[in-house]
């Protein structure tokens, strides 16, 4: 574990200190000798030393000398003198030149031991800091080069409220994340729509495009000032535009407008996509959260407009009135089935108004339906029928639901319980992904697309392929591609086919491509392969 080095010109010294203690209590597995500097030096350049013990006076150099060399070459190394005298002009020299102690011949075993024991804890704190101090850079590293996926998270974290909306909260977050605003600055939200591609695209041609609808967002939008181009946890487009809030607010929202104006129309002519932008209000970031959930909503009811720039604040004063729930957080609980967490949010939610004695009618309708929207969009995300989960006691009938606060609250918790058992159901019997794995080994021959996949477990074709990759690790497309080529190459070294037989069994028309294929995943075309591997050779 520990090794020693002995600098002594005497050998009866160096013998008698081998001899006379038990290193190998203290850990040491190896003790070095060296009967002059010059051996000593060459010792220490080879082999790697925990401690030296060195004599001070020896023919030639001495051992301050060879101290002071160490102190250059190997600075960490303890050096403990031994010397016959007791000279204090070398005491003085060996502390000067940092040793870890200086003992009298003839030397106490016990205490050259105990001072032993004692460099050698200081060596391995100074290792174990040493490691530490690497693992530490290790992940500074790694977190400097992830820094744009903390702010996301940021940013996630406090418009979904998971960050307390409280300045002491948010400011220790803001330290935590190392983010590049402070807690007085103002935020303008805004989000993007996006609606429509104008054109078919594969799976990974689809997640180019998207990147470029947001890299386009920061060039068009923010255009090189203070801001952020973000997604939430669903996945919805957003750009912050930030302000240290010291002085009016840099960008009007005249000027926003325009690039939104111009954005769009980028989006359309070179990206081929149809996105609209919906405009929120300068808030504290207390109050961002707010402001986001309003704008999710408002992109919500927009049922009309296309390719649009929506303010939050021409919006009519009675849709501003009603304090709606954080509905897309609800979405993700329904998602996952977490019926109890959902089921305490909204007795908690009911519970406040009940305490509100202006709440009228018309919130509860605009609540009835918001929450019906949210199932509607989680049901169809995940490709399930509305009534294979709507039609369990569960009744749409809005007058009766929305008669009281009471009925509603009923009306709610059935609503949920009925949603999260289903999906409770669903998860029970099997994994999505799980199933699609299945399909495609048992459908090797056969012509697959993501469309069949996603028809085949009833969900929708882009959550699937999202769905897949996050599970997975890996597209869903390469995926089919490597398991076709897992069976291409069993049939190519235990089968009689042709190569061009093989190929046109899993519907490869073009000879060449499919050769490409192959050799991305075995090194060698499908000949050079059988002909270097196959039995029937």
């Amino acid at each position: 574990m520990f090794q020693l080095l002995i600098v002594d010109d005497e050998w009866f010294a160096v013998e008698g200190i081998k001899s006379g203690v038990d290193w190998s209590g203290l850990g040491i597995t190896a003790i070095y000798e060296a009967f002059n500097v010059d051996q000593a030096k060459l010792q220490l350049a080879q082999t790697e030393v925990d401690v030296i013990l060195c004599d001070i006076e020896m023919p030639g150099q001495s051992g301050i000398e060879l101290a002071e060399w160490a102190r250059e070459s190997f600075p960490s190394v303890p050096i403990i003198f031994l010397t016959c005298h007791a000279d204090f002009a070398y005491a003085q020299k060996a502390i000067h030149l940092g040793s870890f102690d200086y003992l009298l011949k003839p030397v106490d075993f016990d205490v050259l031991k105990m001072t032993v024991s004692k460099a050698l804890d200081q060596q391995l704190e100074a290792k174990r800091d040493k490691q530490q101090n690497e693992i530490y850079q290790k992940y500074f590293k790694m977190w400097e080069s992830n820094k744009t996926v903390l702010y996301e998270r940021f940013w996630q974290d406090l418009m979904w409220q998971r960050i307390v909306p409280l300045p002491s909260h948010i400011e220790r977050a803001l330290a935590a994340n190392d983010m590049p605003v402070k807690a007085g600055y103002s935020v303008l939200p805004l989000l993007i729509s996006l609606e429509k591609w104008e054109k078919p695209f594969s799976m990974r041609d689809e997640e180019v495009m998207e990147y470029a609808v947001r890299k386009t967002a920061e060039e068009l939008l923010l255009q090189n000032e203070p801001g952020q181009v973000i997604r939430d946890g669903n996945g919805v487009l957003f750009a912050l535009f930030f302000d240290e809030g010291t002085k009016e607010h840099a960008r009007s929202f005249d000027q926003i407008k325009k690039r939104c104006q111009a954005y769009i129309e980028a989006c359309s002519v070179y990206l081929y996509c149809k996105v609209s932008c919906y405009i929120g209000e300068w808030s504290s970031l207390s109050a961002l959260s707010q402001s986001y959930n309003a704008l999710i909503q408002m992109e919500l009811n927009n049922v009309t407009a296309s390719q649009a720039v929506l303010f939050y604040k021409e919006q009519t004063l009675s849709s501003k009135e009603v304090q709606l729930p954080a509905f897309f957080e609800w979405a993700e609980l329904l998602e996952q089935a977490k019926d109890d967490q959902l089921q305490k949010i909204a007795s908690d939610m009911f519970d406040k108004l009940g305490t509100d004695a202006g709440i009228k009618g018309e919130t509860l309708t605009i609540i009835y339906h918001g929450l019906l929207q949210t199932v509607y969009y989680v049901l169809q995300k995940r490709g399930v029928p509305a009534h294979a989960v709507l039609g369990n006691g569960v009744t749409l009938d809005s007058a009766t639901a929305t008669k009281s606060l009471v009925h509603l609250r009923a009306w709610t918790m059935r609503l949920i319980e009925a949603v999260c058992d289903h999906f409770s159901s669903i998860e029970k019997e099997s994994t999505i992904v799980e199933k699609v794995k299945r399909l495609i080994e048992t459908h090797l021959f056969d012509e697959m697309s993501r469309e069949s996949l996603a028809a085949s477990v009833h969900i929708n074709p882009a959550y699937l392929s999202r769905l897949f990759r996050k599970e997975s690790g890996m597209s869903l497309s390469d995926y089919m591609i490597q398991q076709k080529m897992k069976k291409v190459n069993e049939l190519l070294l235990n089968s009689g086919e042709t190569v061009s037989n093989i190929a046109k069994m899993f519907h490869y028309t073009n000879f060449s491509h499919f050769s490409k294929l192959y050799r991305k995943y075995y090194g060698l075309n499908p000949q050079e392969y059988r002909k270097q591997f196959s039995k029937n050779q």
